[in-house]
């Protein structure tokens, strides 16, 4: 007795070969140095790459005040689900590779830009507010990249500018 097998390929093997034929995609979370145009209101341009990392990171006189790695810890379990569940409405065709792209990365900013000021240690002794989030220039400069295969992003800066 002989049997013969044959195959169909199926809308979500098509869907995953286009994902995997895409290659891979990252995203960068920040301030960037080709956005870093902040001007104060008295005119006086303001560098948000180097306050930004001043916070992040510290200096020999200043603690560091996370809020960029501490925005993503928080929310690290909720990315993966938007992850998974974009790549689901992908491979079911209901969402494009790129539509799923900007919604990973609307998220991010916004994401990032909720968390800034909430709970962060150390508190400051000498000062009384947080200097991360009172002038809101730091949050106005928060963006995303996307990095394919085809290069990268302009930022993408969503969320509260507020």
């Amino acid at each position: 007795m002989k049997f013969k097998v044959t195959t169909k390929e199926t809308q979500l093997g098509k869907a995953l070969k286009k994902l995997h034929s895409e290659g891979n995609v990252s995203f960068k979370v920040g301030v960037f140095g080709s956005d870093n145009k902040m001007v104060d209101k008295k005119g006086k341009k303001k560098n948000m790459v180097m306050i930004g990392a001043v916070h992040e990171f510290g200096t020999s006189k200043i603690p560091a005040r996370r809020w960029l790695s501490l925005a993503f810890t928080r929310n690290e379990k909720f990315y993966k689900e938007l992850v998974k569940t974009n790549l689901k409405k992908i491979a079911e065709g209901k969402m494009s590779i790129e539509k799923s792209n900007d919604i990973i990365a609307i998220t991010l900013a916004s994401r990032t830009k909720a968390e800034l000021g909430k709970d962060m240690p150390p508190p400051l002794k000498y000062r009384n507010g947080t200097p991360l989030v009172d002038s809101g220039d730091l949050r106005r400069s928060i963006g995303t990249k996307i990095v394919t295969s085809k290069g990268v992003s302009e930022t993408k800066k969503y969320g509260d500018d507020q």
